[in-house]
């Protein structure tokens, strides 16, 4: 990408609900009660990561020439931090270390989508 990419609060968005849908998935296997977590999970959790995905989708699309593991850096801590939040929110704090997996994940897929790529020069014919 030689310029921004303007579907970068897209991408974002996706990605926060996907990783919401993981962690419910995750925490449907992971505890003993069954389902019903699980989409009480998707239900609460559902905003906060679209926002915070769509949020974090812009701020990737605007520091996409800055070093890149400072990117990764930036992308992850707020994520892990809504995460955090809404773990000590709900009292569910022992979930945090499963769920923290897949919102590094989605993190690092927003920050590798949004970089900027410097354009390639035409080769020449001689």
């Amino acid at each position: 990408m030689t310029k921004h990419n303007a579907n970068a609060v897209g991408y974002g968005g996706m990605l926060g609900f996907f990783n919401t849908l993981f962690i419910a998935i995750g925490v449907c296997t992971y505890t003993h009660d069954g389902v019903g977590v699980g989409i009480i999970v998707f239900m609460f959790g559902i905003v906060p990561g679209l926002i915070t995905g769509m949020a974090l989708g812009a701020f990737a699309n605007a520091t996409g020439h800055i070093n890149v593991w400072l990117r990764r850096f930036l992308l992850c801590l707020p994520a892990i931090g809504v995460l955090l939040g809404m773990a000590e929110f709900f009292t569910v704090g022992e979930l945090f270390l499963p769920a923290v997996i897949p919102t590094i994940v989605c993190a690092l897929i927003l920050e590798r989508k949004t970089r900027y790529v410097a354009p390639v020069p035409a080769a020449k014919v001689r």
